[in-house]
């Protein structure tokens, strides 16, 4: 008979590969590791064990995962964070990991050895008299096997070395050390036949093939002019193309084409083209195009008539359709859409919306929507989403993660809120700060709630009464919000003497005073609309009470109160037939006066009901 243990044992183990098998989509910026591991938890149904001794858990982290299963995100997110795991039956068991302390080690060994390498061979060059790798001996005197004694001095030649023409006049780029030049990446080495840069004055192209540099390709140009298309090394001034250019190496000028100019390598100063510019390298200027632009690195302004896509823009992207770009430290302008898949710090302005997963201080604005994991400030008609604000979000719904500031929208939601909401409706599972609307849900709340309707889930009080008073014989109430000051609305109806019907509909607000465990005070003030013989009466006609009742807990979930009441009738009505002002709800009166056809009466009345 199979064991019914190792049954349950197979069910879990099943159940759990299942799991690890799904494919989940997590994004986190800037938040505790702690934040990102009860997350996952609560997400995803998994229990983590840890000592809080041993990992460092308050430490903020940026992690992002898409299209990868389970096992695989939590492998990236634990070894990111040098952390080991196992899984300990319905548990996964973390401590640190000791690999990349291995890994570190080994790096500071290598390292070690590099500089006992360099400093090794410097040593042998100064006593072999070599010069940036050239044996003097060998290549000028002769073998070294052949002549080296250990009592012959050998008189030392140097080479001769021709200054370096700098590729930017002196006057532009102040001085240049020749030291600097000999070290400088486009010269590692020196020889006596050292590789220039060659210019020419200029070139003259029908094709690639048809060019009067057909020899000298690799040259940079002055002034190079292109009948139709042609391929040429570089450029150092102008560079005109009826249908389009191609550069290899780098433009250090102007690029002027109908169709399309392509850069392989660097581009300092401005590209032109009825439809295309694309540069492989860095653009430092100004990329203009009928239709499309692409840079790797932009330093300076993208303009396309349809979209622009860079790699890092340190600067501008202007487009009547959309902008792409990973890291933005500038702004993006669109008629459409603007996105930034990493970085963004600087400002999305979109016709339609505007996307910044990786955003840090971004300010975006856009006719229809704003999506961020970090931002300033969000304004958008239709929604704003964010992780993180620390600034504002102004939107028909906001949406964010956590909230440093203000929530204005028609519908406000965020699960930490430092700041504000207003709103028709607002949500929020932690709030320090206000939440002003007609209709607020908060799990806990330091602060106050101003709404019609306040519900605190937690540490509120949120009751539902039935009671009697001598002014309404029967009276419904409702009451939300925290118990230092709650929300009160109520209603109330009666018999008249002349048999006909009144009832009350009215707002108030509460506090609560807690004299042992199961005995409190409330004390409460409500103002109501008193309906008298009719539906609804349009004159003035306010019933204002002033309560101070006690309440005694009978059970878990009902008590019972009673107190008296302080009401204040201010009222516009007028009997024709006794030819009097005021209401007549009360019994007695203890004050009566009529000013200007408003009637003011006062009396001492009491309530008695139960609460649920």
């Amino acid at each position: 008979m199979i064991n019914k243990i190792n049954i349950i044992i197979l069910l879990f183990l099943l159940s759990f590969g299942k799991l690890y098998a799904q494919q989940v989509e997590v994004h986190f910026s800037e938040i505790s590791l702690k934040e990102v591991l009860d997350e996952i938890s609560a997400n995803y149904n998994l229990q983590f064990s840890y000592s809080n001794n041993y990992l460092k858990l308050d430490r903020k982290i940026s992690f992002h995962s898409e299209g990868k299963t389970l096992e695989a995100t939590l492998d990236q997110l634990f070894s990111e964070n040098n952390i080991a795991y196992a899984t300990i039956g319905s548990q996964l068991v973390l401590k640190p990991s000791k690999a990349k302390d291995r890994k570190r080690k080994e790096r500071k060994k290598r390292k070690k050895k590099r500089e006992e390498k360099r400093e090794e061979q410097s040593k042998r060059t100064l006593e072999r008299g070599t010069l940036f790798d050239f044996d003097i001996h060998s290549e000028l005197i002769g073998s070294t096997e052949a002549l080296v004694e250990p009592e012959e001095k050998i008189e030392r030649s140097f080479i001769t070395i021709n200054e370096i023409e700098p590729l930017v006049p002196e006057s532009i780029t102040g001085k240049v050390r020749y030291e600097d030049a000999l070290t400088s990446e486009r010269t590692p080495y020196v020889s006596s036949g050292a590789k220039k840069n060659k210019t020419s004055v200029g070139q003259f192209s029908i094709l690639p093939f048809l060019a009067t540099n057909a020899k000298y390709r690799s040259r940079y140009n002055v002034l190079s002019l292109n009948f139709f298309w042609g391929v040429n090394g570089g450029v150092n001034g102008l560079e005109v193309g009826i249908v389009g250019n191609t550069i290899t190496r780098n433009v250090r000028g102007v690029q002027l084409s109908n169709l399309f100019n392509t850069v392989k390598g660097n581009l300092f100063g401005l590209q032109v083209s009825g439809m295309l510019n694309l540069t492989k390298g860095k653009v430092m200027g100004i990329q203009l195009a009928g239709i499309f632009n692409l840079g790797s690195n932009i330093f300076g302004t993208q303009v396309g008539g349809l979209a622009n896509i860079a790699r890092n823009l340190h600067g501008m992207q202007l487009s009547s359709l959309s902008n792409l770009a990973t890291d933005v430290y500038g702004f993006q302008v669109s008629g459409l859409f603007n996105f930034a898949n990493g970085k963004l710090f600087g400002s999305q302005i979109g016709g339609l919306g505007n996307i910044a997963w990786g955003g840090k201080s971004a300010v975006q604005f856009a006719g229809g929507f704003n999506m961020s994991a970090k931002a300033q400030f969000q304004i958008a008609s239709l929604f704003n989403m964010a992780q993180n604000i620390e600034g504002a979000q102004l939107g028909t719904v906001n949406i964010a993660r956590k909230v440093k500031g203000m929530q204005f929208g028609v519908v406000n939601t965020t699960r930490k809120l430092i700041g504000g909401q207003v709103g028709i409706i607002n949500v929020a599972k932690k709030a320090e700060g206000a939440m002003i609307g007609l209709i607020n849900v908060v799990d806990t709340i330091k602060g106050a709630p101003l709404g019609i309707i306040n519900i605190v889930k937690k540490n509120g009080y949120n009751r539902f009464e039935l009671s009697g008073s001598e002014a309404m014989y029967i009276n419904i109430g409702a009451k939300f919000g925290p118990r230092h000051y709650y929300h009160i609305i109520q209603g109330g109806w009666r018999i008249n003497s002349d048999n006909t019907y009144s009832w009350s509909l009215g707002l108030g607000v509460g506090t609560l005073f807690d004299l042992s465990e199961n005995i409190h005070l409330n004390i409460e003030l409500v103002c109501s609309h008193v309906n008298e013989a009719v539906f609804w009466l349009t004159k003035l006609n306010l019933l204002n009470q002033f309560k101070l009742t006690m309440d005694v807990k009978l059970t878990e979930k009902v008590s019972f109160f009673w107190g008296p009441t302080f009401n204040a009738q201010v009222s516009n009505l007028y009997d024709t037939n006794k030819q009097v002002y005021g209401s007549s709800i009360m019994p007695y009166t203890l004050f009566d006066q009529t000013n200007k056809g408003t009637n003011l009466k006062m009396w001492i009345g009491g309530v008695i009901g139960l609460r649920f």
